[in-house]
């Protein structure tokens, strides 16, 4: 039995489809979490929470939101979130960084109305 080769061209044709999915794909997920702030590092220190997170959702306790290092945030420092996700913003990019508190403003921490 004969094998059929892959021309050039369909060859071509598949590295450049697959090479626009993926950007496509990074570029809806920029703009997705574009609304982070320059104060919180923009995109650099900031992540979803959640299954898909780097880290769990906050939790609702009676004090505020209690983040999984043990950082509290107050209900009244939490900022609304756009998207209907939990979103936070560390030192260092990484899940071990303490919360980004820019001066004279709230901590980059984001809450989903009516989150409880």
């Amino acid at each position: 039995m004969r094998r059929r080769a892959i021309t050039p061209t369909i060859f071509l044709a598949f590295v450049l489809l697959a090479a626009i999915f993926m950007i496509a794909a990074s570029i809806g997920q920029a703009l997705s979490h574009s609304f982070y702030p320059w104060e919180c590092c923009h995109d650099r220190d900031c992540w979803m929470t959640g299954e898909t997170g780097r880290e769990p959702d906050p939790k609702f306790t009676r004090e505020g939101w209690l983040l999984s290092d043990g950082t509290l945030i107050p209900f009244n420092a939490a900022r609304p979130s756009p998207d209907g996700r939990f979103h936070v913003c560390r030192y260092g990019g990484t899940d071990k960084g303490s919360v980004i508190r820019p001066h004279d403003k709230p901590p980059c921490l984001w809450v989903p109305q009516g989150a409880s």
